[in-house]
């Protein structure tokens, strides 16, 4: 999805000075409450929650566009787990966002380190005091402020907060990260030795073992899954016929004692006749290059298959810190056509290891890769170049570093005009090439001059169509995508929908929360902003559950009172709903 949403912020977003002052009691209150009492156990960190660890992620798994960055602790399922300072320090950083990390802390450690507590349920008193003042203050929800060293300083095992299930968290748990502070890079904990290791006593898990094809025509890469063999490690050895140039793909994850998750490995390692030809560490993956994960997995096969599997081949547009001992970047050519042993371990966190063996052989007749196109009929774009393609009605323009390794582009027009479209649908490439930086997309389109600020490029994927964005310009709309696929021009005119989860003027005096839920239908949530009794009321968004909540507060709103509700919530392109109705609090 392409659309952003922000809440309606005022003009005049400065903060009065009363609310300084409040931020300063604050702050001092917040110190006062310090619990300077020794802190008990070895190390310099402490858990941040108590109890037995259990995890249901660690750092290195494979996610969508990114590696997981830390630990994701189990806290029963449900908020409110009590979350505590990892080692004495300040809190540097307070956000609030309605995805990603949703309530967030981090505080920055004499050591150098930076610990992130994210998806929290709430904040400690004076960390949600404080964070209020700024956002009753500026009128909007989401923040994200950076604090000065002596403003909020905590100590080991101060309460900072509550587990729970905030921003883009599937289910209530401790998102916990350490980073080196200077460079916000995350570390993994238990390389670096923060923290003891957690009881593991399981080997990892070889799921699935792939053998892909390769070959170049000129510059162009073609490859293809020609072999795949699920729990190797199960069967007895097997010869495998490949052809002249070949990688491999490993699907693998780890377990623990404790929990039931599928977790990811530390490192993978690949031998030839005993000889090393790939191996990686998970390890000092920054948020920079996260987003490599898609040239470092087999990304045609998770967008075909939903298949996930870690490869030795290291595209040239592949800038990722985590390879060792890599030969010929990752591709493998038997000198002969001798049988040859491959070996392909997996190791965990604890040392724990899996490897499975194959015979491989150079065969004649062995497989070949996907045809390749001849040169010349398809326009070309390089990793390492900008590129781009012009067409009646249409202006694709890909930046350097776009894509991991040269490509043959396919565009042209499709059949099956979507119903609401203002141009011809275009494909443009394969969703199944990835980009790491967003495409330029310029596609004309003819319609009434009253729907151009109501235009926008959108995707269609099967049945399901999403909005991209983009801006009328020069009889085109024009966006960015970081995604190939099929797109057309369409318009939203359509105003989102507001459903209040209470009756007009009923009598709330039960409960915590006032809750209304928002949807659009196409361009997505841009703006809101709500008022009761004609002061600014802050709502929460919950962008995963499409809802606005406000919790009721005593000291804003009296007691045993009707009260007036103003919601207004509008859509990407500008068209607005609005909510009036009261209610008994």
């Amino acid at each position: 999805m392409c659309a952003n949403w922000q809440e309606k912020v005022k003009p005049d977003t400065q903060r009065p000075k009363y609310l300084l002052k409040k931020q300063f009691l604050y702050s001092l209150v917040f110190l006062l409450s310090v619990n300077v009492s020794a802190q008990e156990g070895a190390g310099y960190f402490r858990w941040p929650v108590d109890g037995a660890i259990s995890l249901s992620a660690n750092y290195g798994e494979l996610r969508s566009n990114h590696f997981h960055a830390g630990l994701d602790i189990r806290v029963g399922g449900v908020p409110g787990m009590p979350v505590y300072a990892a080692a004495d320090g300040y809190v540097s950083r307070i956000a609030v966002r309605p995805d990603g990390y949703g309530r967030a802390v981090y505080i920055t450690h004499p050591n150098g380190t930076t610990s992130v507590y994210a998806h929290l349920h709430t904040f400690a008193p004076a960390l949600k005091a404080y964070i209020e003042a700024i956002q009753y203050a500026r009128q909007r929800y989401t923040v994200d402020e950076q604090i000065a060293a002596n403003v909020l300083p905590v100590k080991k095992g101060q309460l900072i907060g509550a587990a729970g299930n905030s921003g883009s968290s599937a289910g209530a748990h401790l998102h916990f990260e350490i980073r080196h502070t200077d460079t916000e890079t995350p570390r993994n904990v238990f390389s670096y030795g923060y923290y003891p290791l957690l009881t593991d006593t399981y080997a990892p898990v070889i799921r699935r073992v792939a053998f892909f094809s390769f070959r170049r025509q000129g510059d162009i890469p073609s490859s293809a899954n020609f072999y795949e063999r699920r729990n190797p490690a199960r069967r007895v050895q097997q010869t495998v016929h490949v052809p002249d140039t070949f990688y491999i793909g490993i699907d693998a994850y780890d377990s623990q004692n404790g929990t039931p998750a599928k977790l990811a490995v530390n490192r993978a390692l690949v031998t030839l006749d005993g000889a090393t030809v790939f191996s990686c560490r998970f390890e000092d993956i920054s948020f920079d290059a996260m987003r490599y994960i898609n040239s470092a997995i087999a990304y045609e096969e998770r967008q075909r298959n939903n298949k996930v599997f870690l490869k030795t081949y290291i595209a040239p547009g592949n800038r990722l810190q985590i390879y060792r001992d890599v030969q010929n970047s990752g591709l493998i050519s038997l000198p002969d056509t001798l049988p040859h042993t491959m070996e392909i371990k997996v190791i965990d966190d604890a040392g724990n290891h899996t490897a499975t063996a194959f015979t491989v052989q150079k065969k004649p007749g062995s497989p070949a890769s996907l045809p390749v196109p001849e040169t010349g009929t398809i326009p070309v774009a390089h990793w390492d170049t900008p590129a781009a393609i012009v067409k009646e009605g249409l202006s694709v323009s890909i930046p350097a570093g776009a894509l991991y390794q040269p490509a043959e582009l396919f565009i042209d027009t499709i059949a099956g005009k979507p119903d609401g479209a203002y141009s011809p649908l275009w494909r443009i490439h394969t969703p199944e090439t990835p980009l790491h930086y967003a495409m330029t997309l310029k596609i004309a389109a003819d319609m009434p001059d009253t729907l151009f600020p109501k235009a926008l490029i959108a995707g269609i994927t099967g049945n399901h169509i999403y909005s991209c964005g983009g801006q009328w310009k020069n009889n085109a709309v024009e966006t960015s995508t970081r995604s190939f696929g099929d797109f057309f021009v369409t318009v939203d005119t359509i105003a989102p929908v507001i459903t209040p989860a209470f009756a007009p003027n009923a009598y709330l005096g039960k409960q915590a929360q006032l809750r209304i839920k928002i949807t659009d239908n196409l361009s997505g949530i841009g703006s809101y902003s709500g008022y009761i009794d004609d002061e600014w009321a802050l709502f929460e968004y919950d962008a995963k559950n499409r809802r606005l909540l406000y919790t009721f507060d005593a000291r804003r709103i009296k007691r045993g009172r009707k009260h007036r509700l103003l919601l207004s919530v509008t859509d990407n392109k500008g068209n607005t709903a609005t909510l009036q109705t009261a209610f008994t609090w």
